[in-house]
């Protein structure tokens, strides 16, 4: 039984012998400088400066401004500077997106919609327009 517990630790060990971090190096589309910039540019009366942003968010000023300068910051800080901001993660997270200008428009013109809301408006796109592929170019 020995022998077959110590078979079963050498297959699970040859099993992980591959990088771990595969694929890591690739870095990620959001550039998180970016989004927290034009969050504070946008949200300017709110926000007013970066100190006071990391107030509102009861982060050390410190932490924010390394955020600003491209840091790898945790989920926690990048939570928390939404906070503090008044929206989702994924909401400061989307200002960092190449369209970001159109995220923004669309979350805020559809931020109180109710999902009957959606519906009705399907409904009318559906009857106006005949479906077609969005991948034909």
């Amino acid at each position: 039984m020995l022998h077959e517990m110590n078979s079963s630790v050498r297959r699970s060990r040859a099993f992980a012998r591959g990088p771990h971090n595969a694929g890591m190096d690739t870095p990620p589309k959001t550039d998180i400088a970016a989004a927290l910039n034009r969050v504070l540019q946008t949200h300017k009366e709110r926000l007013r400066s970066k100190n006071h942003w990391a107030g509102l968010s009861k982060l050390p000023a410190t932490t924010v401004l390394d955020a600003f300068n491209g840091a790898n910051s945790t989920i926690d800080t990048l939570n928390k500077l939404a906070d503090g901001a008044g929206m989702s993660l994924a909401e400061l997270l989307a200002y960092g997106d190449p369209d970001w200008e159109m995220q923004v428009k669309t979350r805020r013109t559809f931020r109180c919609w109710s999902t009957e809301d959606f519906d009705a408006l399907i409904r009318v796109l559906e009857r106006r327009i005949e479906p077609r592929d969005c991948d034909a170019s």
